[in-house]
């Protein structure tokens, strides 16, 4: 099975830059690389794209010196959860439980017509390690399905947390639609939004969010909104009972191996390149901000170990009144993070990405890596607009797209074999087969492209099988979900 962490030596000379020593170096490292490095004067190219990247270590091997966490469960106990679906999921609740420590805290709401407090969150001694298990087991299906209390009393319950983990996330599993409390989906969003980001000027991470959609039943847009109400959380389509305690075991795989929250890039032009006329022109990522300085902010939100983050962006080229012999810094990067392992704010000193502008029309060969990355930003692009033609009825327009992006990817003959371009290549075959008819779509194409769309945009595994390959999944989560989905 491809993991991330099996791939990186498809491009030593690029990843030799970020490799992390736990012991002696920070969490994260970050690059800055041009997609040409020489770039001739004579050339009639007036801009080019860079990329950072943030790249996240390995979590200590010491499981006890990792980031302590807090997590409520949010679980759907309506009607149609009842028979296998409700027992798979009460043994996966206890099999999480098994793997959380003492300084962990653990919560549960169950939801039907309203929701009800379950256990309260509170550390996992052994004695109400043993209790949670025993109420979970306890647990019966009743009446429908109340998306927007559960949200709101898992929240609360969160809230309520007297000096809170550094760590916090909601799991919430459903597998039918909002038909009990508010119902509408930009209503139930908004509650998510309310509840979940810090409204506190205090650095405290903002609680994120897990969604497991059930069957083939239940909301996919909704789920996907409500996980990005806050940076960090998934959308999990779990398509059949096999895959619960994967899904599950993927996501704690992911939050329990946090090394980095509230991370940021600050990106802006130096003085002697912006004397020369370099200006950023455009930054291609959703969470950016514009700074009164000229300087562009972009939020990551958290990184999980092994992870990274790529922040492409365009900017005007360096047009000296003569060559320039030596390389020109056009630009400066600086990250900011909270390192959740030594539990101290990390602010880095600029790195800078220097451009050749020599006399002639030398344009030096393109750096894969930045290649690549563009191909993913515009592949997620190509995902969101076929499911828009999709959803529209148009699936010959959303078939034709796919193709066409294929061709492209196809013409990219120096990447083909890519580990991240085998991945978007799959990816696209699987909502292909997603749309082939209006049941297929409405059934599992819709779920399956919102699954795929949000890894390829936030750079993060959401598999809800160990088996299946997943460029973006770290060891940890490979370890837990395989844990998870062997377990009796």
């Amino acid at each position: 099975m491809l993991t991330k962490n099996e791939t990186k030596d498809s491009n030593d000379s690029f990843m030799d830059c970020m490799q992390v020593d736990t012991d002696h170096l920070s969490a994260l490292t970050i690059s800055v690389t041009p997609r040409h490095e020489i770039i001739g004067k004579d050339v009639k190219l007036h801009s080019t794209q860079i990329c950072a990247t943030v790249q996240a270590g390995k979590l200590p091997d010491d499981d006890s010196k990792r980031a302590p966490v807090d997590i409520v469960i949010a679980l759907d106990v309506s009607g149609s959860m009842s028979g296998d679906k409700l027992t798979l999921c009460k043994k996966t609740l206890e099999l999480l439980l098994r793997n959380l420590l003492p300084h962990d805290r653990f919560g549960l709401v169950s939801f039907a017509d309203e929701a009800v407090l379950e256990i309260p969150t509170r550390k996992l001694t052994e004695d109400a390690k043993k209790a949670a298990i025993e109420k979970i087991r306890n647990i019966r299906t009743r009446g429908c399905t109340n998306i927007s209390a559960a949200i709101g009393l898992a929240a609360q319950e969160m809230g309520c947390v007297e000096n809170p983990n550094i760590v916090r996330s909601i799991f919430l599993l459903t597998d039918g639609l909002a038909n009990r409390g508010v119902s509408h989906a930009s209503g139930i969003v908004d509650i998510a939004k309310g509840c979940l980001v810090n409204t506190k000027d205090d650095g405290t991470a903002p609680i994120t969010i897990h969604c497991f959609g059930y069957g083939t039943d239940h909301d996919d847009k909704l789920l996907t909104d409500v996980s990005e109400a806050t940076p960090g959380g998934s959308y999990y389509f779990v398509e059949n009972d096999s895959n619960v305690a994967s899904a599950f075991g993927d996501a704690l795989g992911g939050i329990l191996s946090v090394v980095a929250q509230n991370v940021s890039i600050n990106i802006y032009i130096p003085p002697e390149a912006a004397a020369l006329g370099v200006e950023i022109i455009s930054v291609h990522h959703e969470n950016k901000i514009k700074r009164d300085n000229g300087s562009i902010s972009v939020t990551l939100g958290d990184l999980y170990a092994e992870e990274s983050r790529d922040v492409l962006f365009e900017i005007k080229l360096a047009n000296p009144p003569s060559p320039l012999v030596d390389p020109l810094s056009h630009v400066s990067v600086v990250l900011s993070y909270l390192d959740t392992i030594k539990k101290q704010l990390i602010t880095t000193d600029p790195v800078t990405c220097k451009i050749a502008r020599p006399s002639g029309a030398e344009v030096s060969e393109a750096n894969q890596h930045v290649a690549v990355q563009w191909l993913r930003i515009n592949a997620a692009k190509e995902m969101e607009h076929v499911d828009l033609l999709a959803t529209r009825g148009d699936l010959k327009g959303a078939r034709e797209r796919i193709n066409q992006f294929k061709d492209i990817l196809q013409e990219e003959r120096e990447l083909q074999s890519d580990p991240l371009v085998v991945q978007i290549s799959n990816d696209l075959d699987s909502v292909m087969g997603g749309i082939t008819d209006r049941r297929q779509y409405t059934t599992f194409g819709a779920k399956r492209i919102q699954m795929k769309r949000q890894a390829h945009t936030t750079q993060r595994c959401a598999e809800t099988s160990f088996t299946s390959d997943n460029f973006y999944r770290g060891s940890n989560k490979a370890k837990m979900a395989k844990k998870f989905e062997n377990a009796d």
